[in-house]
C-alpha cells in the first residue's frame, strides 16, 4: 500500500461532499461554511519509532512535535488559529509521570502559539509493544477572509522558498524537525504583502520534490526548479535538501515584488519558475541541473507498507 495512491481513492470521493464544504480534502486543511463564516481544520499525528524515537527524544521535544506538525498546515494556509485537540494512545507502561511530561509539552506549545488546547481523548494499547500516537487537530480562521490553497499556481509564477532544506532528521533522532517553528506569522506576512499575487502556497513536510508535485497537480501545472538556487542547510547538497522532508518551511508560488526576507529575518528565495503542463504523461516537477533534467515528483517521502 501506498500513501498517495490511497489519498487519491480518498479525494476521488470529494464530489459527493455538501456545499458547505469549501475547501475538502486534499489541501493543508480542510474549509466548512458555518452560518457566514469559514472554519479550518487539519489533524496530524505522531508515532513512536515512526516521527520521534522516545529512547533518544525527550518527552517535551515530542509532546511540542505533535502540536507544531499540525500548526505548519495552519501556516500553509496563511491562517489564524484559534484551538485544538488531542487524542493520544498511551502504551500501558508509559507511566503517569511520564503521561503528564508529555501532555504538559503539548498544552504549552498549543498556549506559545495562540492555539490553545482546548480537548481531546486518551487510550491505552492493550500491547505493551505498541507505540506511542498523538494525534493533534487544529481549527483555525482565515485572514482578511481568504486562505491560501495548494491549487492556484499560474504559469510564468515565480516559485519560492523560506530558510534552508535538508538535513532536518539526524541519525541519532534528533535535527530540526523536533525544533522547528510553524510559519505562521511569516505566511499571513506574505499574504499580507502580496494580496492576490500569492497563489500557492504548502509547508514542506514530505520533500521539496513531492511538495511542490502536489501544487503542481492540484494547479495543474509543472514546476521547474533550479538545483544551483535551492538554498541548502550547512553539509547537505541539493538533492539532498530536495528529498530529505520534515522541512517544514514555506513553498509558494507568486507574482510580482517578493520580500526577500520575512519576521524575523528568515530568508526567501527564488528556486524556480511555473510552466505550462503539456499532458498527464509529462513529470509535475523537474529540477535543472547543469545539462541534466531529473524528475523529481517523488523525490521525498510517502508511507508504505
Amino acid at each position: 500500500m501506498r500513501e498517495f495512491e490511497l489519498l487519491r481513492y480518498i479525494y476521488d470521493a470529494n464530489a459527493a461532499l455538501a456545499g458547505e464544504i469549501a475547501i475538502p480534502p486534499g489541501d493543508d486543511m480542510a474549509m466548512i461554511r458555518l452560518a457566514g463564516r469559514d472554519l479550518l481544520a487539519a489533524v496530524d499525528q505522531v508515532i513512536d519509532g515512526r516521527h520521534v524515537r522516545l529512547e533518544t527524544t525527550p518527552l517535551a521535544l515530542a509532546g511540542r512535535k505533535a502540536v507544531t506538525r499540525s500548526l505548519s498546515d495552519i501556516a500553509a494556509m496563511a491562517v489564524r488559529p484559534v484551538g485544538a485537540l488531542a487524542a493520544v494512545v498511551l502504551p500501558p507502561d508509559f507511566g503517569a509521570e511520564r503521561a503528564e511530561a508529555l501532555f504538559d509539552a503539548i498544552r504549552a506549545t498549543a498556549a506559545d502559539y495562540d492555539c490553545p488546547l482546548v480537548g481531546g481523548d486518551i487510550a491505552f494499547h492493550g500491547d505493551a509493544s505498541h507505540p506511542l500516537t498523538c494525534s493533534v487537530t487544529v481549527f483555525a480562521e482565515p485572514v482578511n477572509g481568504r486562505a491560501i490553497t495548494r491549487a492556484g499556481a499560474e504559469v510564468d509564477d515565480v516559485v519560492y522558498v523560506t530558510g534552508a532544506l535538508g538535513g532536518s532528521v539526524l541519525e541519532d533522532g534528533g535535527g530540526k524537525h523536533l525544533t522547528f517553528e510553524p510559519r505562521i506569522a511569516e505566511a499571513i506576512q506574505l499574504a499580507a504583502a502580496l494580496g492576490p499575487n500569492l497563489h500557492a502556497m504548502i509547508d514542506l513536510s514530505d520533500g521539496l520534490g513531492r511538495d511542490a508535485s502536489h501544487i503542481a497537480e492540484a494547479s495543474n501545472v509543472q514546476i521547474v526548479i533550479d538545483a544551483a538556487q535551492i538554498p541548502c542547510s550547512a553539509g547537505v547538497d541539493w538533492r539532498v535538501a530536495a528529498e530529505g522532508g520534515e522541512d517544514y518551511e514555506l513553498l509558494f508560488a507568486a507574482a510580482g515584488d517578493v520580500p526577500a526576507s520575512l519576521t524575523g529575518g528568515l530568508p526567501v528565495t527564488a528556486i524556480g519558475r511555473v510552466s505550462p503542463r503539456r499532458g498527464e504523461g509529462e513529470p509535475a516537477v523537474v529540477i535543472r541541473h547543469g545539462d541534466e533534467t531529473i524528475t523529481a515528483d517523488e523525490l521525498g517521502w510517502q508511507h508504505e507498507s
